[in-house]
């Protein structure tokens, strides 16, 4: 009884167990990136190794450089944009942190053929097979599939030679910063070739003769040697800083300027606008210029860094008050019919949007007396006054609305002195149907 329990549950184990592990894979395929530490900062790092550049001096290398133990024999020759640390306090910590970010990336993975050539390769973890070293001749091709923050952890245990003119290459918006290369023996970058990502080995570094590497190469223990090379470190843009520029502005105008300070390791610059503003030129730099639709409106102005390791942290708003252009003016409403030498007549419009001031057009010898530059005024008229318009527009400071419809008045003159009266200069009493008469006096009614 007891002997068949036992080889019941063992049966059952033998049935899990393979599962288990199948689900201990899956779990590996979602890749964690390493802690870099204080190693974050270098291009390239040995913590056990001499560090060489040969004597041509065309080696370019942005970011830190620095061994914990060995000889160093570079920049110079060479150029380094950045800090050598040779067997300094800041080595010894990296070396520690390059340790420790080897052993983050034994994360299992999905089996890939040691061959690289040719392969198209998705985020996740990949793993070459125990021991087996692993080759390159063309192009091996990450796809981030869109997404930026998409990591590749690739695992080769043994050496990695890539022969001349070959490329990692990254599309889909892969990133290079989050591209992740355990590799358990020599790096060999062929001639002419570029190489993308974080390597992370245990071995020599060698980078033949005009190649490229877009990233880091940090080995635990290894030589690095440079043969006219490019290598610069991939980094997150900085957090930006302040943006300046004008922060009142009007419906409709052009030519306004924004800036930032330039942003550490920003390759391109994201600004986004308030609404109805769009940039007219520098376009993804620090230094743009914007234009203000007609129909633009209050709201904020921000910017970040750019790389192709992803986006820095976005600017504090810098408000923009966006002021419109006064509406058109409405109706006018006041006396139509005024005498020459009339005072105190008014006139007045509607409050217009946007207006700060108005701007009156009266008829000739008109003036305004009480009111001015409001939508309500008083009007007097001289002696020598005559019939016209009168029109009325709002004003600001960001310039003068649709002008209203004319509104007529006429101005009626004043009778002219009377003539001399004819007649009968004689009469009688009880006399009747004498006549008199004047010329008629112009402008007169009655």
């Amino acid at each position: 009884m007891k002997t068949q329990l036992l080889n019941s549950l063992t049966a059952v184990a033998l049935f899990i167990m393979p599962n288990l592990n199948f689900a201990m894979i899956n779990l590996n395929l979602a890749p964690t990136a390493p802690t870099l530490g204080t190693a974050s900062s270098f291009a390239l790092f040995t913590a056990a190794g001499a560090f060489s550049t040969n004597s041509e001096s065309g080696t370019v290398v942005t970011g830190d450089v620095g061994n914990h133990t060995g000889a160093n024999s570079a920049f110079p020759p060479g150029t380094l944009n950045g800090t050598a640390h040779w067997l300094d306090g800041v080595a010894t910590t990296a070396a520690t942190d390059v340790a420790t970010a080897y052993t983050d990336l034994n994360q299992g993975g999905t089996t890939i053929s040691a061959t690289l050539d040719g392969q198209i390769l998705n985020p996740g973890v990949f793993f070459t097979g125990t021991g087996a070293a692993a080759t390159l001749s063309g192009t091996l091709t990450l796809d981030g599939g869109g997404n930026s923050n998409a990591i590749f952890i690739i695992r080769i245990d043994g050496a990695l030679a890539i022969a001349a003119s070959s490329n990692v290459s990254l599309i889909g918006s892969a990133s290079l910063c989050n591209v992740y290369w355990q590799v358990n023996g020599q790096f060999d970058l062929g001639a002419g070739s570029v190489f993308r990502g974080t390597l992370i080995n245990d071995g020599a570094i060698n980078l033949l003769e005009g190649s490229s590497l877009f990233g880091r190469g940090l080995t635990t223990a290894g030589a690095i040697n440079l043969y006219n090379n490019v290598v610069t470190i991939g980094s997150s843009p900085a957090a930006a800083g302040t943006i300046t520029g004008t922060s009142t502005v009007c419906q409709g105008q052009t030519g306004v300027a924004y800036s930032v300070p330039a942003i550490t390791n920003a390759t391109s610059y994201i600004w986004t606008l308030s609404p109805g503003a769009t940039i007219t030129a520098g376009a993804n730099t620090n230094s743009v210029t914007v234009s203000f639709s007609a129909s633009a409106t209050s709201g904020n102005i921000t910017v970040q860094g750019s790389s192709s390791c992803g986006t820095g942290t976005v600017s504090a708003n810098f408000a923009v008050t966006v002021n419109s252009i006064p509406a058109a003016a409405g109706t006018i409403t006041g006396t139509s019919t005024v005498c020459q030498g009339q005072t105190g007549v008014a006139y007045s419009v509607s409050a217009i949007t946007n207006a700060t001031s108005y701007i009156w057009t009266l008829s000739p010898g008109a003036t305004i007396t009480a009111g001015a530059n409001t939508n309500s005024v008083t009007v007097s008229f001289s002696a020598s006054a005559a019939s016209g318009n009168i029109t009325v527009q709002g004003s600001s400071s960001c310039g003068t609305g649709t002008v209203s419809a004319n509104f007529a008045v006429t101005v009626n003159s004043i009778p002219a002195a009377a003539g001399t009266i004819t007649g009968t200069a004689t009469v009688c009493q009880g006399q009747t149907g004498v006549a008199y008469s004047v010329p008629a006096i112009t402008n007169a009614t009655s």
